[in-house]
């Protein structure tokens, strides 16, 4: 079923354009995660109408390897990324992500859009 509504048009509008950066994977779908990646997850909203809204949209990015100096230097090299993209990057925070038993460096960054529907 192809879902049309504006979040979930913004959403997809969001990972289209994300994964036009070279090398950049993004999904949205966690059984889907498979480092390197871009993972876009479930935003927050504030509804002005019932035609626009904003949103906070939580997107990590994650690397391979051990979370260590290189594993690192990578996600911030893809954090660049990103905000060289021109998307509304407001705030990134480091965190370690436990997949399959191994613990990967990525970061948690929050994308603002704005969504409405025609």
């Amino acid at each position: 079923m192809a879902y049309t509504d504006l979040f979930n048009v913004g959403i997809d509008n969001l990972a289209t354009s994300l994964g036009t950066i070279t090398g950049m994977r993004v999904v949205t779908d966690p059984r889907n995660i498979n480092p390197p990646c871009v993972f876009i997850d479930a935003p927050t909203f504030i509804a002005y109408n019932a035609n626009i809204a904003e949103l906070d949209v939580p997107v990590r990015v994650i690397t391979i390897g051990p979370a260590n100096l290189d594993a690192l230097r990578n996600v911030l090299a893809n954090c660049a990324l990103l905000l060289n993209k021109g998307v509304a990057v407001t705030d990134g925070r480091p965190i370690s992500l436990s997949i399959g038993g191994q613990d990967l460096a990525a970061y948690d960054l929050t994308i603002k859009m704005k969504v409405q529907t025609s």
